[in-house]
């Protein structure tokens, strides 16, 4: 069976179809006036704000000293092009709340030198939009600071180098689009929209009438009913922050979402999502196009004020606290935790009690987290889903296993874009024959998967749970995986289950053709090989064995090496390749049981 999204209407709703309320007065982007009082407020009750606030001026004070950011070119990307947004936030916000005129000056000096720019890479969007977006703050927030002639300068490189950029249709193909780029383009059209109301009234609500037409197409296939983002933990980071500034920001301006979100609620449950994306020993589930680390999710403090469920802040917070904000993601978006942490009492914030989140939609995910105490708790991530989706990894099936603060079972993560964009990689092609999957971060080769011949899975077949289990007895799930291997599998039901200490494999396999098959585990452990059916793990002062227990004949436990296969794939240190190769004949089946044990 394949996945395949809806199929949609791509005529925009029309500018008549809304009436749109006038907005409140300058400034209205996520901070009314006399809402800054509020901030300092809890700036002087709680650590957490203080030092975030400080963070933030601290920054402004190493810009002050610094040249308004240049546009140069990195690849077919503006270099750095987070920095402007970053910059006039951050000075718009500390000469809000502290009242120093030096970062309002230093701000309109950053807008101003970002105006002059020849464009805002509208070949790229994303670049676009982040600095419409920066510029729409910076104009909003400082309007009674700005001059008639600044405003005037400012407003017209929004319009031209925003708006305008998005009339045309090849670079404004994020309307039609499922995934982040819809989020993060409509969020800093609409920004720009509010900010320049008065002044360019047909075109802010050109730029909304196109939002409200094409921004569902993302909250309805790129989020499962139980708010799992199928694009995973990095780019939930990225869409769902956007996403959710496109809904603040309509909050505060016009006073509520004016219907946005209407039928698309089970966008609130993606907090739950991304609070179980967190594994124990401070990684996150990585599958699919995203960083390693587990960084801090800031943005959660409006998720945890809209759905009233503190806990989905508790880790973020911890996160801050322990890296002293020195590891966060969106970090360019940092006055919003303040702008959204002067409504939370941070004394008394709840430590998460879930233990299991499962998911269907586009990518469907199996979480276990045994408690929220430490390091040594028990994390179970599998994965099911559509190889070709957006930013995917050749990782239907695969899982991740961390116990005693030991990472069993690991993703590799992704490798940087730009490393692999100037080598001359195909990263975007997602054809069965891309080059994008010979990328080994990406490939089957380093997944917790099994290959069958070589040959790479079908990345067109969309596998779902067949069974989940969430008992005491067992956790874990089954998938019926054959259609990604049928050119050489006519059956395989992969079970993947947790009893007790003990990881469970069943791996019930018939081939088809003369099938060479080799079933694999990457893993951060110490890994060595005790005979043909057993490998000791070892890490922490504890260890497993990874065991082939039946249906082993002719198996033979080994090791692989992550070393890179290309001269344009990144080392991974410390990792390693570990499990079984076996043979089958045409026809022959085979019930395999491996067990990953705790050794006592």
């Amino acid at each position: 069976m394949k996945y395949l999204p809806s199929i949609i209407c791509l005529f925009f709703v029309s500018a008549a179809a809304i009436a749109y309320p006038r907005p409140c007065a300058h400034p209205r982007l996520l901070l009314r006036e006399g809402e800054e009082r509020q901030i300092r407020d809890a700036i002087g009750r709680y650590g957490i704000m203080a030092e975030a606030d400080s963070a933030v001026v601290a920054f402004c004070e190493e810009v002050l000293d610094q040249p308004p950011h240049p546009r140069k070119m990195a690849g077919f990307r503006i270099e750095r092009m987070q920095e402007p947004l970053k910059r006039i936030f951050y000075l718009s916000y500390a000469f809000r709340v502290h009242g120093d005129e030096r970062y309002a000056k230093r701000a309109v000096e950053e807008m101003l030198n970002t105006a002059g720019y020849e464009n805002w890479n509208p070949a790229h969007f994303l670049d676009v939009a982040e600095i419409t977006l920066g510029m729409a703050i910076g104009y909003d927030w400082l309007y009674s600071y700005l001059t008639p002639q600044q405003r005037a300068v400012i407003a017209s490189a929004i319009v031209r180098n925003g708006f305008d950029a998005a009339k045309d249709e090849k670079a404004a193909w994020f309307y039609t689009a499922f995934q982040n780029w819809n989020q993060v383009c409509n969020a800093g059209l609409v920004f720009g929209a509010i900010a320049l109301w008065e002044e360019y009234p047909a075109e802010a609500e050109l730029v909304l009438d196109k939002c409200f037409g094409s921004n569902y197409l993302t909250l309805r296939e790129g989020y499962s009913k139980e708010g799992a983002y199928a694009e995973g933990y990095g780019y939930w980071g990225y869409g769902s922050a956007f996403q959710i500034l496109l809904i603040a920001a309509l909050e505060s301006a016009f006073g509520s979402d004016l219907g946005l979100m209407k039928g698309y609620e089970n966008f609130y449950a993606s907090g739950q999502f991304m609070q179980m994306m967190n594994r124990p020993c401070g990684l996150s589930f990585d599958y699919a196009d995203c960083g390693r680390l587990a960084s801090a999710q800031h943005v959660l403090a409006w998720m945890a004020n809209k759905t009233g469920d503190m806990s989905l802040l508790y880790p973020e917070v911890e996160k801050l606290q322990q890296s002293h904000f020195g590891s966060m993601d969106m970090e360019r978006l940092l006055p919003f935790f303040l702008i959204n942490g002067r409504e939370i009492d941070f004394d008394r914030l709840e430590k998460p009690s879930r233990q299991f989140y499962v998911a269907g939609g586009l990518t469907p995910v199996y979480l276990y987290r045994s408690g929220w105490n430490s390091v040594d708790d028990t994390y179970l991530g599998i994965k099911a889903g559509l190889i070709s989706s957006n930013h995917s990894h050749v990782d239907v099936g695969s899982f991740v296993f961390d116990s005693d603060g030991v990472v069993w079972a690991d993703d590799l993560g992704m490798q940087p874009y730009l490393s692999l964009e100037s080598k001359g990689v195909d990263l975007w092609n997602r054809w069965q024959d891309s080059g994008r999957y010979d990328v080994f971060r990406i490939g089957p080769f380093s997944h917790n998967i099994i290959t069958v011949n070589g040959h790479r899975p079908d990345v067109y077949q969309y596998i779902d749970f067949a069974e989940v289990w969430k008992d005491d007895e067992r956790k874990g799930v089954k998938m019926d995986l054959h259609m990604l291997y049928w050119q050489d599998i006519s059956r395989y039901m992969r079970s993947i289950a947790l009893e007790g200490d003990d990881l469970c494999f069943t791996e019930d396999l018939q081939a088809r053709e003369a099938s060479q098959v080799r079933w694999a585990m990457c893993t951060l452990a110490d890994a060595e090989v005790l005979d043909e059916h057993t490998i000791r793990l070892t890490g922490n002062g504890h260890s497993r064995l990874l065991r082939l227990v039946s249906g082993g004949i002719g198996a033979v436990a080994g090791t692989w090496s992550t070393e890179p296969p290309h001269d344009y794939d990144m080392p991974n240190p410390g990792s390693r390749m570990v499990g079984f190769s076996f043979s089958l004949a045409p026809g022959e089946a085979r019930v395999l049981e491996i067990r990953l044990e705790k050794e006592f």
